[in-house]
């Protein structure tokens, strides 16, 4: 018992080394990240000739590599005393698991986001109703400022909603801004099947032309060049309309256009007065 006793005690003053010079090397570890990030986020922010966007998105890209090569340092300093536990305590391994299986979830998301590159800063998303701009995102969350309300507003609704990770792996998403500089928008005009459609259908896709017109070839060549990058084959992005019948006696003129991404609205709008204008004058000719 005696002799137990002694090797206990010379085994003490070991154990309490181990573990002081493990506290104080991720002391240093954290003080080197924390100095590192600093100097590499003023580095970026003083490149004042980049937009704002791309600023803060790199700063948002240091950040979670930081905290990834703290983690990861983390483990490798605290490596024997981490394994020492995962032998002794297997059972409580895996209720932690269970207990942080959120925690994990939305960790493995962000590892999925970056890979695939699902959506970046300043993207326009839309999950679970939810839909806005990307504010930021890291290995628990994504913030967005919400657009509302309805999916057909662009207006901001003053409210930014954090959305946990883990929703990402169970539902869809969609991500308006997947074409970047230019997209190919869709604009509905309800009508009875009693009205003059052939007209309105004239009518609409003139405005729609005239509106694309200045912009059109840049959009044609943007929209080639992503068709040979992502093998996407898409048609002529030249404005057209089709026509649906939703229900009897109903009809709806649906106008694809392209437009650039951050002026759809804009766009839709300017197309949307023409048309109405120019409709409204048709109908009181016919009238007279």
């Amino acid at each position: 018992m005696d002799q137990l006793l002694e090797k206990i005690k010379s085994f003490l003053p070991q154990v309490t080394d181990t573990l002081v010079l493990d506290v104080v090397t991720t002391v240093l570890l954290l003080l080197g990240v924390i100095l590192f990030k600093t100097i590499l986020v003023k580095i970026f922010s003083s490149q004042t000739r980049l937009p704002f966007d791309i600023r803060k998105r790199r700063a948002i890209h240091i950040r979670n590599l930081m905290i990834f090569i703290f983690i990861v340092g983390v483990i490798f300093i605290w490596s024997k005393e981490i394994h020492s536990l995962a032998i002794s305590f297997v059972a409580l391994g895996f209720a932690i698991v269970f207990a942080f299986k959120e925690v994990i979830s939305s960790a493995n998301w962000e590892i999925f986001r970056s890979a695939t590159n699902a959506y970046t800063v300043g993207d326009y998303i839309e999950i679970n109703g939810m839909r806005g701009v990307v504010l930021d995102h890291n290995f628990l969350s994504t913030t967005i400022q919400e657009l509302g309300p309805g999916k057909r507003s662009n207006q901001f609704s003053g409210r930014s909603i954090t959305i946990p990770n883990s929703t990402f792996l169970v539902s869809p998403l969609i991500n308006e801004s997947y074409m970047k500089d230019y997209i190919l928008h869709t604009l509905t005009i309800p009508m009875s099947a009693d009205d003059n459609w052939e007209k309105a259908e004239e009518i609409l896709l003139e405005a729609a032309n005239k509106e694309c017109e200045d912009y059109l070839e840049s959009a044609r060549k943007h929209f080639d060049s992503l068709s040979y990058k992502l093998n996407l084959g898409l048609s002529a992005v030249e404005p057209r309309v089709t026509i649906e019948i939703p229900e009897p006696n109903k009809i709806n003129l649906i106008l694809r256009f392209p437009t650039p991404f951050a002026r759809k609205w804009v766009r839709e709008q300017a197309i949307l007065k023409s048309f109405l204008r120019q409709y409204k004058s048709n109908k009181q000719v016919e009238s007279e």
